[in-house]
């Protein structure tokens, strides 16, 4: 009932919603709409998703500790949601007259922008959230639902428009940033310094994103056997759903069914991610955040193993729907496990450098080979290869990643350091 009746918890719930509306409207389909309407060949794809990786890559230190350093302050995701706002413009008339003109100034331009918007602000936007929660005294994973039910609304309508008119759905979207814009405009993120006084904050927050402390990220052991989870396991999985929607739509008599067919099945995906979203952090304090890690590794490499042995439309179907189970797990067991093993200070900058920015440096490369394996030996080869790595990877996991700490220093769990920093 008390994160029922509080009000940051149904805004920044609402800014789930509609941010990730925005982002399920451009994203899952965007493989498809490069082939269509930039006339890209699957190599070509990988590209683009290399230069959006690469810059999220260049981005996310930077996001990472900034957001440390700004706190609950609004600054940053006022930046996205302006970038957002231009989402049909670019997508009607810059990005396609690019691709046409130059596919590689079209990778560097559409990758700046959409690894800005996407790749490199989602986790910001989640970091903060969950910082904002950590204060406010609600669940991450339950207020992170809401970003499962505006998905499952901007993949719903792009589905449904996506073969008859898709610049709809980009308008749809800015419009949508207009109206983020203005619900985040309410948003009163509280400092609660329980008695701190402002020296003894800006102090914390010297201390906390000193270039000192940051560097002293990188020389500890577990920060990098959490890297290699990510870059092994979770970093596979994402290339491998990079281009699924092309493999997807193989499985149909016509191009135009499969897409209709994989709009339909992936907003069913998402409410079941919403409920899933919901028990995940009651299933995590069960069994770990370290378990929780490897549960999803097991989830991610069997879906990718099991697309490479796919005979028909319902097995594909059954193992798109494997990432309801997954990601929800892995998106709050991932904050779980940096507050249990590293200083909650640093959370933002340990997100966005150890979980997304390795993402992005891995599928910098893969991206790329991955598409052109596409080309070459097909979609079955490529994916049972990617699915032996994250396997392997994530038995190694298994034996590396560290089980939750109990006993914590009471300054890494107090909530003054959180608006310290």
């Amino acid at each position: 009932m008390k994160t029922i009746l509080n009000k940051d918890y149904w805004i920044f719930g609402l800014f789930f919603a509609l941010y990730f509306f925005i982002w399920a409207a451009c994203t899952p389909f965007l493989s498809i709409w490069l082939q269509n309407v930039g006339g890209l060949s699957s190599t070509e794809v990988g590209i683009i998703f290399s230069a959006m990786a690469i810059s999220a890559l260049c981005l996310q230190p930077f996001f990472g500790i900034i957001s440390d350093k700004l706190g609950l302050r609004k600054n940053l995701l006022w930046g996205f949601i302006i970038l957002l706002v231009f989402i049909a413009p670019f997508f009607i008339y810059l990005f396609p007259y690019l691709l046409k003109t130059n596919i590689i100034l079209g990778a560097v331009v559409g990758g700046a922008y959409l690894g800005a918007c996407f790749n490199g602000g989602s986790g910001t936007i989640e970091a903060y959230i969950e910082k904002v929660s950590q204060v406010n005294s609600f669940e991450y994973g339950q207020v992170r639902m809401f970003g499962c039910i505006g998905a499952a609304t901007g993949t719903y309508l792009t589905g449904a428009f996506f073969a008859t008119n898709p610049n709809l759905i980009f308008i749809i979207s800015s419009v949508v940033a207009v109206v983020l814009g203005i619900l985040f405009s309410f948003a009163k993120t509280k400092q609660t310094n329980l008695g701190t006084t402002t020296e003894e904050i800006e102090k914390q927050k010297a201390e906390a994103t000193s270039k000192e402390s940051v560097l002293a990220i990188f020389k500890n052991r577990k920060f990098w056997w959490l890297t290699l989870y990510v870059v092994g396991v979770t970093c596979i999985y994402e290339v491998f759903d990079q281009q699924f929607a092309i493999y997807f739509t193989h499985f149909f008599s016509t191009e135009a069914e499969g897409t209709r067919v994989f709009g339909n099945l992936y907003t069913t995906q998402i409410i079941m991610e919403a409920v899933v979203m919901l028990l995940a952090p009651f299933f995590i304090r069960k069994i770990g955040a370290k378990n929780a890690l490897i549960y999803a590794g097991v989830i991610m490499s069997f879906r990718i193993l099991g697309s490479s042995f796919a005979d028909g439309p319902i097995m594909i179907s059954a193992l798109k729907l494997l990432h309801a189970i997954e990601v929800p797990v892995l998106l709050v067991a991932i904050f779980k496990y940096i507050t249990a093993n590293f200083d909650i200070r640093l959370s933002a900058t340990i997100y966005l450098i150890g979980f997304q920015f390795s993402k992005q440096l891995g599928a910098i490369f893969l991206s790329a080979i991955a598409g052109s394996m596409y080309d070459t030996a097909g979609f079955k080869n490529a994916y049972l290869l990617l699915g032996l790595i994250a396997i392997t990877f994530t038995i190694i996991s298994m034996f590396t990643l560290s089980s939750d700490k109990k006993g914590k220093k009471k300054e890494q769990r107090d909530p003054r350091l959180v608006n310290a920093v």
